[in-house]
């Protein structure tokens, strides 16, 4: 009787030793995948000292922060104020916005943060 008590522990364990490293792997997956997440959703250092504006116009290529006519540059990134993405549909006339021109242009938008009403 004892020998069967014994093997019922002993194979009980070695059951417990795969579910524990799926248990880890999961989490450890989890925690990859948010990491990940929140660092791409991130916003930039240094955004408090970006331009800021109020989107004025939108054309069909072109539009205007202030009265100042910019583009998006195709690699655009869009993002609200969570840090998530935005596709370039949510930008509107009359949205508050803080942006980044790209080196080496003065018209050439390559990350905006746009400030949506809630």
């Amino acid at each position: 009787m004892k020998r069967n008590a014994y093997r019922s522990q002993v194979l009980r364990s070695w059951v417990g030793i795969p579910m524990a490293m799926v248990l880890m792997i999961g989490s450890a997956m989890s925690f990859g995948v948010e990491s990940v997440r929140a660092d791409e959703s991130s916003l930039p250092a240094g955004v408090a000292s970006y331009p800021s504006g109020k989107v004025t116009s939108i054309y069909e290529r072109t539009f205007q922060i202030d009265g100042r006519t910019v583009s998006l540059v195709p690699e655009a990134v869009l993002v609200d104020r969570h840090g998530d993405p935005l596709p370039p549909t949510a930008l509107r006339v009359d949205i508050d916005v803080k942006y980044h021109i790209q080196k080496g242009t003065t018209d050439k938008i390559d990350w905006m943060l746009l400030i949506l009403p809630e």
